[in-house]
């Protein structure tokens, strides 16, 4: 089965949303004035908005009208496009054995970002903690919220570039950032900052996550990195004119043994061995199997053998690393 997916669009405190409509074709109004800058696709897993809470809220849809829970079952990977007009808040994940210690979860909040076209050239996003860095030090910045920025490291990012973010690691996505982000199934995070750049209130109950203001401070990894460091194991630096055709896999087990990404393009294909995936097309149009697709469509791949993308689309295919696909 490939299915396309409905728009799924999940509110958040930041800003942003624009590039989403520009690649989908498909506006979201905001008429409750709360922005909605990410779509969560083919999601089985629920959002976590403080106070703002919505029962359901990011529980992906099929075209047809089925929740993708129900339709395909659980799915061990959540999958976004974000796109961010305003720095994201200071934030870090919890690792899988933190979150089923103290948060009543299987899973953590390891995630990866793949940058796309749209992205604004000064963009950025900030990750880890500079030299010099200490516990004490990030408490007392918390209290008197200032200087948290300066505690991390500064990284420009382009179109073509990754970016992986383990469990623990302090980060913040920067404005200006058109993305895809692929993450373990949880909305699970603590937050530094108690205002958006923006000047949005966030919950207190976002910002420590449930843990409450003593233990959120846990969940931050201290390794403190140099900038050269932070690069070679976290970042790879690509170029979207010169990067080589698919299959081409930009995560593997080098990073992480929770999930892997994959980019596939027109005359290629890929073994998926009847594993489940989400797929984007992120440029030109043609079929995938048989189907129709072009620059924008949100899919989701199940109980297929392999996949094989004809005409001059590219596809960037996601899906749990327990589900390792081979090439030809």
């Amino acid at each position: 089965m490939i299915a396309r997916l409905q728009p799924n669009r999940v509110r958040r405190t930041y800003l942003g949303g624009g590039r989403i409509d520009a690649f989908t074709g498909a506006s979201e109004a905001c008429a409750d004035g709360v922005p909605r800058p990410e779509d969560w696709l083919a999601s089985t897993t629920t959002a976590f908005n403080g106070r703002l809470e919505i029962a359901g809220e990011g529980l992906g849809r099929l075209e047809d009208g089925r929740l993708v829970a129900e339709a395909v079952g659980p799915l061990p990977i959540l999958v976004k496009l974000l796109d961010s007009d305003e720095r994201l808040v200071i934030q870090a994940h919890p690792t899988v054995p933190f979150a089923k210690a103290f948060m009543h979860s299987d899973v953590g909040k390891t995630e990866c970002w793949y940058f796309l076209p749209g992205t604004a050239p000064d963009a950025c996003v900030y990750l880890g903690f500079r030299p010099g860095v200490t516990e004490v030090q990030w408490r007392a910045a918390f209290a008197a919220q200032r200087g948290l920025l300066d505690c991390l490291h500064r990284v420009p990012v382009k179109a073509g570039d990754f970016v992986f973010v383990d469990g623990g690691v302090p980060h913040a996505i920067g404005a200006g950032c058109f993305m895809i982000e692929l993450q373990e199934p949880s909305d699970l995070m603590v937050v530094a900052e108690r205002l958006t750049p923006s000047g949005r209130e966030i919950p207190e109950a976002k910002i420590h996550g449930g843990l409450g203001l003593e233990k959120m401070f846990d969940v931050y990894s201290y390794e403190p990195l140099t900038y050269e460091e932070l690069c070679r194991r976290y970042v790879r630096f690509g170029d979207a004119a010169t990067s080589p055709k698919g299959p081409q896999q930009i995560l593997g087990p080098d990073l992480t043994d929770k999930f892997e990404l994959w980019c596939v393009s027109g005359g290629e294909s890929l073994s998926l061995g009847g594993a489940g995936a989400v797929a984007i097309v992120t440029e030109g149009e043609g079929a995938l199997n048989g189907v129709a697709v072009h620059r924008g469509d949100r899919l989701v791949i199940a109980a297929e053998q392999r996949i094989a993308c004809s005409g001059s689309c590219r596809l960037v295919v996601c899906f749990s690393a327990k589900m390792t696909p081979r090439t030809p």
